[in-house]
């Protein structure tokens, strides 16, 4: 029985663990069970989804230089170190208190009366801020938060040479991505842009924990969507954002590795920075020897002399590995 000086806690969803124990599990469960839609589509071929392939399965195959399994083996071995390290940080922290929601739009209310006066609406402006607005903006500002943190160390990882050679290359042995995929990354690069920049995101914002299970969720769910090898003009994560697979596709190409950081929301930074790419070049412009954007030739591993990846001993990148009349400027 709880005594009185007890602070009072939120029933958690599952009876068998605690929410923050569960805000771990879900991303996990998202991520999975998402990439598996996809690589059904992709295996059996679906119809519905056939035109809008940005790659042909031969290319997988042939360009990637990790196998599927690899892949699979990287991602779960990288998903539990994370979460070992979760486990460590939730142990160390108290679980939410509850709150007492009435006396805070209560409080909300006197605060919008003393900025505006009396107002007949003063308390349904104040219960539309607290379940509505208020969440929404914590939201809004994480994906900000999070695609400013993954932007400049995603690019300062290109624009090393040493840290693109031994970390972020890995990511980069997918030249034609995938929904699991998505996650391939070294350790070292999975653990800072992922995990510190998520948890950046949640603590600045101040969010609940189930409100932070909530946009870690979507986060996943987006970061898959965008390496899932379909511009679908019927997705409504691709329409609403313009940072998408196809967008994103051009980065892991030779001709815009230099291109389009950002991720996993929005294109603001690429904007404003001068890295953004729209679509690929076109087909009359794919000799990469005279596209300003392609890398010099490497002796060694396929990485150029600035430490980028670079297949164009392998093969001549095209904007034929394109479906043209899939890519709508959204």
């Amino acid at each position: 029985m709880t005594s009185a000086s007890e602070p009072l806690r939120p029933t958690p969803i599952l009876p068998f663990m605690t929410d923050k124990q569960l805000s771990m599990l879900v991303p996990l469960l998202v991520y999975w069970v998402y990439s598996i839609f996809y690589h059904l589509i992709s295996e059996y071929r679906v119809s519905l989804f056939e035109p809008y392939r940005i790659h042909t399965p031969a290319e997988i195959e042939k360009r990637n230089k990790v196998t599927k399994a690899e892949v699979i083996k990287s991602v779960l071995i990288q998903q539990v170190l994370q979460t070992l390290f979760g486990l460590l940080i939730l142990m160390a922290e108290d679980e939410d208190m509850l709150v007492d929601d009435e006396a805070e739009v209560d409080k909300l209310t006197g605060e919008i009366e003393r900025m505006f006066g009396k107002l007949e609406l003063g308390r349904v402006m104040a219960e539309m801020c607290y379940w509505y607005l208020l969440p929404i903006t914590k939201f809004v500002i994480a994906m900000f938060v999070v695609d400013s943190w993954q932007y400049f160390f995603h690019r300062f990882l290109h624009n090393n040479p040493f840290l693109y050679r031994h970390i972020h290359s890995v990511h980069h042995r997918l030249y034609v991505p995938y929904a699991f995929g998505a996650l391939y990354n070294h350790p070292l690069e999975g653990f800072v842009m992922d995990i510190v920049g998520a948890g950046l995101a949640f603590k600045l914002t101040g969010m609940t924990t189930r409100e932070g299970m909530a946009f870690f969720s979507f986060a996943t769910m987006k970061t898959v969507d965008d390496h899932c090898g379909y511009a679908l003009p019927f997705n409504p994560l691709q329409l609403i954002f313009g940072n998408n697979a196809a967008y994103h596709d051009i980065h892991h190409q030779s001709y815009g590795i230099k291109k389009n950081f950002s991720q996993p929301f929005f294109t603001v930074w690429d904007r404003l920075l001068g890295t953004y790419m729209e679509k690929p070049p076109r087909e009359s412009d794919g000799d990469e020897s005279n596209n300003k954007n392609a890398l010099p030739p490497s002796k060694t591993n396929g990485i150029s002399s600035n430490g980028h990846v670079n297949d164009n001993h392998e093969e001549q990148v095209t904007a034929k590995r394109y479906n043209l009349r899939s890519r709508k400027n959204v």
